[in-house]
């Protein structure tokens, strides 16, 4: 019966530390599974990790290598601007150099406009000035909130007048800046008769003021003047220059006016800059006509219109001739 017992006994024991054993051999199996997970997951974090990393930093490449685009197209476009303001300053430069007895003419031109160009481009001895897009320019004109103009005028007629302005002013600077004497201006709606220019001694023209090249003559007092006539007015007036009578016509218009020297574009742009309001500049150039500070005219007109160039222009409805004789 003893040894029946203790085989029992001995038996359990086994069956105990079969068991233990089982036991531990579970935990530490648990435990390793546990401790793979953990590895596992700190290296997925790790990847993870790493991933977010790279991701930054191809991010961070990237945005460094847009800012580097924009800076290079900045950089190109501001070289550009420059190289623009290079060419438009080159009369600043190079101051211009008159050819035999002609004057240095400046013709006023719309980049947009090379229809109206293109009857200069292979005459050297038109100068093309780049004008001012006054509907493109808007309200950042300087001239844009300075400009006198009719109460019922719309914002778009605004917005060409006061181009307009900032082109004919922009020039007389430019001649004033460098000290350019005999400097002729005109708007691309107008040409020369050189035939007849070259024939003028301009040493010999009056150097006390501007000069009318071309334009159009109005009554004295009104456009309504329904009593003035433009064929008696020019009956008086002799081939060459003649001196302005205010009390009987004005004339206005952008067809071409003569600076003798630099210092009379230099008085007629300090009268006018020094106003809070300008009006548009040739009606500006009419109260200096009465003033007797513009004086002159040339007869018959050395510049004069174009008609299919001056029938797109703003004022074309009341364009019907060329203005050889002023009207």
């Amino acid at each position: 019966m003893k040894r029946r017992v203790s085989v029992k006994r001995r038996t359990a024991v086994k069956r105990r530390t079969a068991v233990k054993r089982r036991t531990v051999a579970k935990r530490r199996t648990v435990a390793k599974r546990r401790t793979a997970v953990k590895r596992r997951t700190v290296a997925k974090r790790r990847t993870a990790v790493k991933r977010r990393t790279v991701a930054k930093r191809r991010t961070v490449a990237k945005r460094r290598t847009a800012v580097k685009r924009r800076t290079a197209v900045k950089r190109r476009t501001v070289a550009k601007r420059r190289t623009a303001v290079k060419r438009k300053s080159k009369l600043k430069k190079q101051p211009v150099k008159h050819k035999g007895k002609y004057p240095a003419i400046f013709v006023i031109n719309l980049r947009r406009d090379t229809d109206k160009w293109n009857k200069y481009k292979d005459d050297s001895r038109y100068i093309r000035y780049s004008a001012c897009n006054g509907i493109e320019m808007s309200r950042k004109n300087p001239y844009y909130d300075r400009l006198q103009i009719m109460w019922n005028a719309g914002d778009r007629k605004k917005k060409c007048t006061a181009g307009i302005l900032n082109s004919h002013l922009s020039i007389i600077q430019n001649i004033v800046d460098n000290k350019i004497d005999q400097a002729l201006i005109l708007e691309d709606d107008a040409v020369i008769d050189f035939e007849r220019l070259k024939k003028i001694n301009l040493n010999k023209l009056p150097q006390d003021s501007l000069i009318y090249f071309g334009g159009t003559l109005h009554p004295p007092d009104s456009f309504k003047n329904k009593t003035w006539k433009h064929t008696k007015t020019i009956q008086n007036f002799k081939n060459g220059i003649n001196v302005i009578d205010p009390s009987k016509y004005r004339i206005l218009g952008g067809h071409g006016y003569y600076f003798p020297t630099w210092e009379i574009a230099k008085q007629l742009l300090d009268i006018v800059q020094e106003k809070k309001k300008i009006r548009a500049l040739d009606t500006e150039m009419v109260y200096l006509q009465r003033k007797g500070i513009i004086k002159y005219f040339y007869y018959p007109a050395i510049s004069f219109l174009k008609m299919s160039d001056a029938k797109k222009g703003v004022h074309a409805d009341h364009i019907l001739r060329d203005m050889k004789h002023y009207g």
